[in-house]
């Protein structure tokens, strides 16, 4: 099993509708860093997912600092961002790779069996083997089949 790909393989599929890349970037204790991050410059036809508004649910007595989010919130996140089960989805943060990894794990929890995480990260200012971008890209919005089972 792999879940990661290589930026170059990512190059490649730039051009790919199929394939959807999510920008997870984010900065424990600077919360806007993430977006901040994204709006100046993203990979190309990337979307932006952050920890705190997409990647956690509200913080409550029990469930820690970040508790995972409610799976029909985030499954509408998915949606309103292009992502359902027909995609490949990858997911790259600043480099330290808790974040694509958290929205990762949230995405196979749906059952969604074709996420990766990119291997060489975007680092700031560092040149890739693909033009990042400044521009924000319509997305279409599609309908995501979960298959999750609901623990009770």
């Amino acid at each position: 099993m792999n879940f990661a790909v290589k930026n170059t393989w990512l190059a490649d599929q730039l051009m790919n509708e199929q394939v959807r890349i999510v920008d997870c970037r984010f900065a424990l204790g600077q919360p806007t860093k993430g977006i901040e991050d994204y709006q100046n410059s993203h990979l190309p036809g990337a979307v932006h997912f952050d920890l705190e508004k997409h990647l956690s649910g509200p913080v409550t007595e029990h469930g820690g600092r970040h508790p995972l989010p409610a799976i029909d919130t985030f499954k509408q996140a998915l949606e309103q961002a292009g992502i359902d089960h027909t995609k490949t989805v990858v997911a790259y943060d600043a480099g330290e790779g808790a974040f694509a990894s958290r929205f990762w794990w949230l995405l196979t929890y749906l059952g969604h069996e074709d996420v990766y995480v990119l291997m060489k990260v975007l680092q700031g200012g560092s040149k890739q083997d693909y033009r990042q971008q400044k521009k924000y890209q319509p997305i279409r919005l599609l309908h995501l089949r979960s298959t999750y089972k609901q623990i009770c």
